[in-house]
């Protein structure tokens, strides 16, 4: 079964780290026909009254950056509605007054997540830092904050050179690495939404870690083979049944196991060595909801893939989503 993509949130912060973002949402929005909702947080801080006479300075400038930041956002907006029309909304968000920056991701996360309950977006799209850079931009911190505690499938863009800036949506090859869970399997639905848009390859992708048992009398391990053949057959029927139950028209599936001892690493070579345009995950694995994959395989291969990356999450309950609002705020 299929996610309907009907709706595209875009957050934005001024920067052109930020509207790298821009080039895949658009292409998504017009093979989807979904309307595109660009977004920008502006955060307000209290004027500081310990300074006599300065007050009323502060205040004006506060003003002067918030019309800067509408014009910002409405500036791209129609920029954007050119090559969508009829598509495309702004949505400027304006923050409660802040005493300090301290808490300005955890405000800007929480601005974020009531729009979303609002809009109710089938997909977030953001860019992140670039492997080994540092940036200025609070989207750093958003997006990982928002990928820990959000519940909108979020599709993080790598920042790319002008080389390498034009959109590469829609896919051309996705991969979709399952663990044999029925939550690692929602990643899915929205993967073959994906997929749908154009004659996408669409690969199920199983890693198999090997148990190493120790070979006497020397002090040396060596892979099971009886294990790794079981694990191999059982890999095979279980793809074969998710590939029945996904079949994507317009897509071509593929499924395969690699054999290793660390799965991110085997899934980012694999979608390095086959050309893949995203990856897409499912932020928990094997484990329980407590346990989450993002502090372990999908956050290794979120930060160590050069290409676009789709997470999404289990639906939460609305105690538990209640509960991740309040961590925040």
């Amino acid at each position: 079964m299929t996610t309907p993509l009907r709706s595209i949130l875009v957050p934005l912060d001024g920067s052109e780290l930020a509207e790298q973002a821009l080039a895949p949402a658009i292409a998504l929005a017009r093979a989807s026909d979904a309307e595109l909702h660009l977004t920008h947080v502006f955060v307000t801080y209290a004027a500081r009254r310990e300074m006599p006479g300065t007050e009323e300075m502060q205040v004006a400038i506060e003003r002067q950056l918030e019309r800067e930041a509408n014009s910002y956002l409405h500036s791209v907006t129609e920029r954007v509605a050119a090559e969508l029309p009829d598509q495309v909304y702004a949505e400027p968000i304006h923050t409660r007054p802040l005493a300090s920056p301290y808490s300005e991701t955890a405000v800007i996360v929480e601005s974020l997540r009531r729009l979303a309950r609002r809009l109710h977006p089938d997909l977030m799209v953001m860019a992140t830092h670039a492997r080994g850079g540092v940036s200025r931009a609070w989207l750093g911190s958003v997006a990982d904050a928002l990928v820990r505690r959000g519940t909108v499938p979020i599709l993080l863009v790598r920042p790319r050179d002008e080389r390498t800036a034009a959109a590469s949506a829609p896919f051309r090859h996705i991969l979709v690495p399952l663990d044999g869970s029925t939550v690692a399997e929602e990643a899915l639905p929205l993967a073959q939404t994906l997929a749908a848009l154009a004659e996408t390859q669409l690969t199920l992708l199983r890693v198999i870690v090997p148990r190493r048992a120790i070979a006497r009398p020397a002090p040396v391990t060596r892979i099971s083979a009886a294990y790794v053949a079981e694990q191999e057959t059982q890999a095979r029927e279980y793809l074969t049944s998710v590939r029945a139950r996904v079949e994507t028209q317009g897509a071509c599936i593929d499924t395969v196991s690699v054999i290793a001892d660390h799965p991110a690493r085997a899934i980012l070579d694999y979608a390095v060595d086959h050309d893949v345009d995203l990856i897409a995950m499912s932020t928990h694995g094997l484990g329980g909801v407590k346990r989450f994959m993002i502090g372990s395989v999908a956050d290794k291969v979120l930060r160590g893939a050069p290409m676009l990356v789709l997470l999404t999450k289990p639906a939460q309950s609305e105690t538990e989503a209640a509960s991740a609002a309040a961590a925040v705020q």
